[in-house]
């Protein structure tokens, strides 16, 4: 924000929340079978009214009235198309697919309801929504991927990276699979998804299956290495002439916590039951991300952030 805008800024009341803010709570503990037989099928006497959700989320805001609403990542915050089966909201999706767009509907009507009744209570003067994927997503009842019809401002890819505000997206390039059936690091997810594990895997469950898909391998040691050059020039300027820069960042993106704790692992090293008693401390693959040193967990990474 420039200099000049910020004494406005300060002058503005502001609420930073997300969408678990907008499920009612109980307002009286009470035991389910209790909660059942005093509703009688009706509204649940014990659950906070739209009104004081609404006075809970913004007390922070006061009396003020006429919300401005900033959706962040705003591609989750939409209503769904009225009418229409099951299968028209969720055609061909089975399995985790399939259970994560419903959850993804369910939490999109909660942010949307709940904005509904801050606009009861309080009025909404207007709401920005603001998404690098201004599209509807699998289970909103619309194509996948169709754009927002409420698209009002663009700003490519391409000039945020040339502005400095994000950071530069990178794919593996050195496609040394062999395969003959096409690149397979173009779309790796889809030569990969069968081989890792489904959500919600206990770690224990994961103990025998520390390896991960030949595929996966060979695309974090091709970008590592693209990785460890950057970070090896950002040293030698650092060394030179130091500016307190930070290191170039290294990020791997999973569909589930399972999976992101198998490619952790891999990156940075793991702990395994040894023969006897104890365990054995297991360095990572990727040398400037490993956590252990000397058959140790080293106390602080070895090269690159971590």
């Amino acid at each position: 924000m420039p200099p000049e805008e910020r004494e406005r800024l300060a002058h503005a009341k502001i609420v930073i929340t997300n969408f678990h803010s907008f499920l009612r709570r109980d307002r009286v503990k009470a035991a389910k079978v209790t909660k059942q037989l005093l509703a009688d099928g009706g509204p649940n006497p014990f659950q906070e009214t739209p009104e004081q959700m609404v006075r809970r989320v913004c007390r922070a805001l006061g009396t003020k009235k006429g919300i401005v609403v900033l959706n962040d990542e705003a591609h989750h915050c939409y209503r769904h198309r009225v009418g229409g089966d099951e299968a028209d909201f969720f055609p061909a999706l089975k399995g985790e697919d399939r259970q994560a767009a419903k959850e993804r509907e369910e939490h999109a009507a909660v942010w949307v309801s709940g904005l509904e009744a801050v606009n009861a209570k309080l009025g909404v003067k207007s709401v920005f929504d603001l998404s690098a994927t201004p599209f509807f997503l699998s289970g909103s009842g619309y194509p996948e991927g169709t754009l927002f019809p409420w698209v009002v401002s663009d700003f490519s890819l391409i000039d945020a990276i040339e502005a400095g505000l994000v950071k530069v997206p990178r794919v593996p390039v050195a496609d040394d699979t062999g395969a003959t059936g096409g690149p397979v690091y173009r779309n790796l997810w889809a030569h990969i998804r069968e081989d890792l594990p489904k959500k919600n895997v206990r770690e224990q469950e994961l103990t025998g299956q520390r390896s991960l898909p030949a595929a996966l391998e060979g695309a974090l040691h091709s970008l590592y290495s693209n990785y460890a050059k950057s970070y090896e020039a950002w040293r030698s300027r650092e060394a030179e002439q130091p500016t307190g820069s930070t290191p170039p960042v290294f990020i791997v993106v999973c569909n589930n916590t399972s999976v992101s704790k198998l490619v952790f692992d891999y990156v940075a090293g793991w702990e395994k039951p040894a023969a006897g008693e104890g365990s054995v401390c297991v360095p990572g693959e990727l040398g400037l991300f490993s956590n252990v040193a000397d058959g140790e967990w080293s106390s602080r990474p070895s090269g690159a952030t971590k």
